[in-house]
């Protein structure tokens, strides 16, 4: 165990060590808190533009401007569903929402794109709330009224014309109902009075009730996330390994250090360091991800509602216990694999031929991944499951759906036995490649050795 240890903290302080490391630490958080303020920012400080709309009355404006109020409406709901506020401010919400508004009407300046055309290009500005500024665009009604044709010099911001889009639809509704005699407001009435589709699920007991909540579904998306989260650490561990193996072969160190330790305490050792500091990366993001997910709780009691049941599905033994095995043997299955290749590598160049098939090997978890958030009954999972290179992700991914016991602990036999068998052929590769210097073209040869097939004489 003493070799093991000085192993790992060699491996493991040569890594934390290096600048790339503290780099790569603080990127993620940084990066977070760059793009959450630079987004904020960007919302905050985009400019508040003007446009008029020509028309022979005010209906076309008048049905733009209440499109407008309709969206802020909604996401006062959303803000005050989130943080939990009441009633009382709900008008200052508002007002505020309508002074950030980002788009202003101003009367036209002029009734034909010819004359506006000087306004649009910003040699003539037009006054407004905001002071004089250009024309951001014209919405010009043709003369058989319809077509609303919505002139702009900038095509890229595109949010007023959808907002007018969406109004002039709901215009067109309103006078159809208005013409077959019913009221403008017959449709929110019909949909206020359809049928509300509840879903439920069965309880053991009445007590626990029958409504599907939060915390039905937070089983099925905390396993996505922990699946996901071995996927990046098996995915972030390439480059250590790899490059790591490399550096040490090309450098001889290999020699010096099997002088002193047995192969076996080596491959442990250098394991246990690269887990070690993929770990820190991840218990440092994790750590991250939870201090601002109590502020946020701090700040709205709603938040903390909505994670309380991914906290309480994080912490039940029936999924962390098979995620925990999952867990150790995938990362010690595809480490050993890592490890292995690396060990036939002299060059960089050598290693990036094996990165492709490996990429792709990891990528098809991922797309399990995806078809587990969306279905994770799915019987594509049930099946894949009973691969041993996809096990570690997708028993994890089954845990919320209760499948049998037999299946979990077969599942875990499994890939432990194959663990086992990957390890000790990585052992021979890593051996044949470290200390006797055979390289890729070599692989195949000891495959062969290894099935007892005898290579073709030469």
């Amino acid at each position: 165990m003493r070799n093991i240890y000085l192993i790992f903290r060699r491996d493991f302080l040569g890594y934390v060590k290096a600048w790339g490391f503290w780099l790569s630490l603080a990127a993620v958080p940084l990066f977070i808190i760059i793009g959450a303020a630079f987004g904020y920012f960007a919302a905050s400080s985009s400019p508040v533009r003007y446009y008029t709309v020509v028309e022979p009355g005010s209906v076309i404006s008048e049905a733009i401007d209440a499109e407008f109020r309709r969206s802020e409406a909604r996401a006062l709901e959303e803000f005050q569903s989130l943080s939990g506020s009441g009633e009382g401010v709900q008008t200052d919400a508002a007002s505020a929402a309508a002074t950030a508004r980002k788009f202003v009407a101003v009367p036209a300046p002029a009734a034909t794109i010819d004359e506006l055309t000087p306004y649009l290009d910003g040699e003539k500005k037009v006054a407004g709330p905001g002071g004089e500024k250009p024309l951001f665009a014209a919405l010009i009604l043709s003369e058989d009224g319809r077509t609303l044709e919505y002139w702009s010099s900038d095509v890229n911001v595109s949010g007023l014309r959808f907002s007018a889009e969406t109004a002039m639809r709901d215009l067109s509704r309103r006078d159809a109902l208005v013409a077959a005699g019913l009221s403008s407001d017959f449709l929110k009435t019909a949909d206020e009075a359809a049928v509300t589709v509840a879903e439920f699920r069965p309880r053991e007991t009445a007590e626990q009730g029958a409504e599907v909540t939060t915390a039905d579904r937070a089983p099925a998306i905390v396993a996505v996330a922990l699946a996901y989260f071995l996927w990046l650490m098996v995915f972030s561990i390439i480059q250590y390994l790899l490059m790591g193996t490399i550096e040490e072969r090309s450098n001889k160190i290999f020699d010096t250090l099997l002088t002193s330790v047995k192969l076996p305490e080596l491959l442990a050792g250098k394991l246990l360091a690269v887990f070690a500091v993929t770990s820190t990366m991840m218990l440092s993001w994790g750590l991250f991800a939870g201090a601002g997910a109590a502020f946020g709780a701090s700040q709205s009691p709603a938040l903390m509602e909505m994670i309380q049941p991914f906290i309480a599905a994080a912490s039940d033994p029936a999924l962390i216990i098979p995620a925990l095995i999952s867990f150790m043997l995938g990362y010690v299955l595809y480490g050993a694999i890592f490890m292995a290749l690396g060990s036939l590598c002299d060059t960089i160049q050598e290693a990036q031929t094996l990165l492709s098939p490996m990429m792709i090997l990891l990528m098809l978890p991922m797309f399990a991944i995806f078809i587990a958030f969306n279905d994770p009954g799915s019987p594509v999972i049930d099946y894949a499951s009973w691969v041993p290179l996809f096990t570690p992700f997708l028993l994890i991914l089954r845990m919320p759906s209760d499948p049998p016991l037999w299946e979990i602990l077969a599942q875990m036999a499994l890939m432990a036995v194959t663990t086992a068998l990957i390890v000790w052929g990585a052992t021979k590769v890593y051996r044949a490649g470290a200390v006797h210097g055979a390289g890729i073209g070599d692989l195949m040869g000891m495959i062969k050795g290894a099935v007892g097939m005898k290579p073709k004489a030469g």
